[in-house]
């Protein structure tokens, strides 16, 4: 897991590149403390260079793409740089350093991610006559690509963002995983081509003006959306999107984009069936266990997060399994945040399964004056505003994983949008049954999950939401949110009018699979994945998510019915199923699903007159500053606002971003 970075000029009006780019890999020092390096190439040198936290063992080690130099002794004309931060998981020794090249310094990569089924493609790649000089999954990427091209991406199992340059072709090529576990940011014009892991490293470049984009603070607080485009929050900044790769030329300056991957899901509506449902349920379990075998591979200790939910308590369970199957006697390092309400603890859960394996149990308690203490650096962290105090309950999750020594933990993250774990999607469920006249079935089914005539009101409620208030002209969507959504309120009225046609959103799929895999894709998932690598990250902690990159176990299960997913009002019902046995019952048979609750609307209380101040006339033109400081303290009052609303943090977040950024 690292930090990647690179400036490509295309004349000689940028300046002074060499420069930009030792900032910008100083920017994203805590995605590799443990090494860094250069590459700096144009059209008659080619030269790698080391700065303060090389190490010396790398320096000038026996392998042609060991750093030479120091970075302050390059010159400063230089076309194209790489930049690399490491954190170090496989291949310990000085042969792992990147940027690494292959073919007598003809291909250059710098990656960061993990693919898991390095040692098989290895040996692939080896019977086709490869020849390797480390143990690493970078060199396995790198031969990838020399001898498959960019089919090599169907080859990996994992997550990646890499950039590789073909010195004889003079082009470079960079690809994303397939569900934007790892990150990716770039900045293109006439001049320049920047990539970086995070914006913060981007905004920074002299070569580029940025701002806030406005568009994305509509977004943000009335569609409740973070970067669900490629467009960021900062102007010309742009996120590769999931599923994506690049090519750019340098001598011509050709750039393209495009989409190498398309996930495709099973939008047939079939029955239960309890004797296919049982070999489904068997072969649902190996998958999963072979992904998290995979995903233990490391030339470091294992942890794992432990919410005490069906998905990360999954997670435990099969790692368990492997070391005993292994016969290891290491205990696993597990992390769970607690709270002394009990209505949002799930650390009870979380103590049963950890006593269940005989892990280690570590607990964090957040409080109100840590996250007031934190609140920059997380939104710093995190480079664009948050949806809630849920993300300040993982990062200091991950600060406890690196002060036990601990760099690889591996998380529950993707397993609702697989097995349909938020109450939302009844709802599309239910629609799917009535679309296929399966009343008997829905009417069981409705049962099962709420008594009447309260099962009747939330598929009316949600039918609103989504079913119904798109077809509506912008104008009246618009007034219903404003209606529904109090904090709306305090939004500056022209800046609304402004944008309110975005409100214009397609209807939510009529089937279950459907809706799953509209989360999956680009929009909820990836803006959950981003907080989780930035949490990650700024701790220097590799975060691996079984659920949410694994390609065989994703697209296994996007082919089950849904039926198998929702099954007489349990959702998740195939996972929960497969892990009989595994799990306890007390957490296999939990319908209180609390998704990290924290208790933010008693910590908004709490922190809402020391982060008053951030509320200045600098926000006037997104907030109506005369309404907002008139009823500052109704707004931010734990009396009169939902315990669980988590809406009116994002004005906090939004301010503290403005001003952390500068912007």
């Amino acid at each position: 897991m690292c930090g990647i970075g690179g400036i490509v000029r295309f004349n000689k009006k940028t300046n002074h590149i060499k420069q930009s780019a030792i900032l910008l890999n100083r920017l994203i020092a805590h995605r590799g403390p443990d090494d860094e390096g250069y590459m700096l190439y144009n059209s008659h040198t080619l030269i790698t260079a080391y700065a303060e936290n090389t190490p010396n063992d790398c320096i000038n080690y026996p392998i042609d793409y060991s750093p030479k130099l120091h970075i302050n002794e390059a010159h400063d004309d230089y076309d194209i740089v790489l930049t690399h931060r490491r954190l170090s998981i496989i291949e310990l020794n000085p042969v792992g350093h990147q940027p690494m090249s292959i073919d007598e310094g003809n291909y250059w990569i710098v990656f960061n991610g993990e693919i898991y089924n390095y040692l098989e493609l290895r040996k692939e790649l080896q019977a086709l006559g490869c020849t390797f000089r480390s143990e690493s999954d970078t060199e396995v990427v790198l031969q990838a690509y020399k001898v498959w091209g960019k089919e090599c991406l169907h080859k990996f199992n994992g997550m990646w963002a890499f950039v590789i340059f073909d010195k004889n072709k003079k082009t470079l090529y960079g690809a994303r995983d397939r569900f934007g576990v790892k990150p990716f940011y770039f900045y293109h014009d006439k001049d320049v081509f920047a990539f970086a892991s995070e914006q913060k490293a981007l905004i920074k470049m002299p070569f580029i003006s940025s701002g806030i984009r406005p568009e994305a603070v509509f977004d943000y607080f009335v569609k409740n959306e973070i970067e669900y485009e490629p467009q960021s929050f900062f102007r010309h900044i742009i996120e590769l999107f999931p599923g994506h790769n690049f090519e750019l030329n340098h001598a011509t300056g050709y750039f393209a984009v495009e989409q190498y991957y398309r996930l495709y899901t099973n939008p047939d509506y079939r029955p239960f069936e309890e004797n296919k449902f049982n070999v489904a349920k068997e072969e649902l379990y190996q998958r999963l266990f072979q992904a998290v075998q995979l995903r233990m591979r490391a030339d470091v200790p294992v942890g794992a997060c432990l919410s005490g939910g069906i998905d990360s308590s999954s997670i435990v369970a099969l790692i368990n399994t492997i070391n005993e199957n292994t016969k290891s006697e290491h205990k696993t390092n597990l992390y769970t945040a607690s709270y002394n309400d009990i209505a949002i603890d799930e650390s009870p859960f979380a103590a049963r399964m950890a006593e269940n394996i005989n892990g280690t149990f570590h607990r964090v308690f957040p409080q109100a004056n840590e996250l007031l203490h934190d609140l920059e650096n997380l939104i710093y962290c995190q480079d664009v505003p948050i949806w809630s105090t849920s993300t300040y309950a993982q990062y200091r999750l991950m600060q406890k994983v690196k002060e036990t020594g601990i760099k690889v933990v591996l998380d529950g993250q993707g397993g609702d949008e697989l097995f349909a774990g938020y109450h939302n999607y009844y709802y599309n469920y239910w629609r799917e049954l009535l679309g296929n006249y399966k009343f008997k079935t829905l009417f069981t089914e409705m049962k099962g999950f709420l008594p009447f005539p309260h099962n009747m009101l939330f598929f009316l409620k949600q039918h609103l939401r989504y079913s119904t208030i798109h077809k509506m002209p912008s104008f009246v969507q618009f007034q219903i949110n404003r209606n529904y959504f109090g904090d709306l309120y305090y939004l500056n009225p022209v800046f609304l009018n402004q944008y309110k046609k975005r409100l214009q959103t397609p209807p939510a799929p009529g089937n279950l699979n459907q809706m799953l895999h509209t989360d999956f894709n680009s929009t909820r998932l990836k803006a959950y994945l981003k907080c989780e690598d930035r949490c990650s990250m700024w701790h220097s902690v590799e975060s691996r998510t079984p659920f949410a990159d694994d390609i065989h176990l994703i697209e296994y299960a996007f082919q089950l019915p849904s039926s198998f997913k929702i099954h007489k009002g349990i959702n998740k019902y195939i996972l929960r199923q497969s892990m009989r046995n595994k799990v306890p019952d007390i957490i296999l048979n939990r319908k209180d699903k609390m998704g990290f609750t924290t208790p933010n609307a008693q910590w908004i209380n709490a922190i809402k007159e020391a982060v008053r101040p951030y509320f200045n006339n600098e926000l006037k033109d997104y907030f109506d500053m005369n309404k907002l400081n008139r009823d500052y303290n109704r707004l931010f009052d734990t009396k009169t606002a939902d315990a669980t609303d988590t809406r009116t943090f994002k004005f906090i977040a939004f301010a503290v971003w403005k001003k952390t950024f500068g912007l």
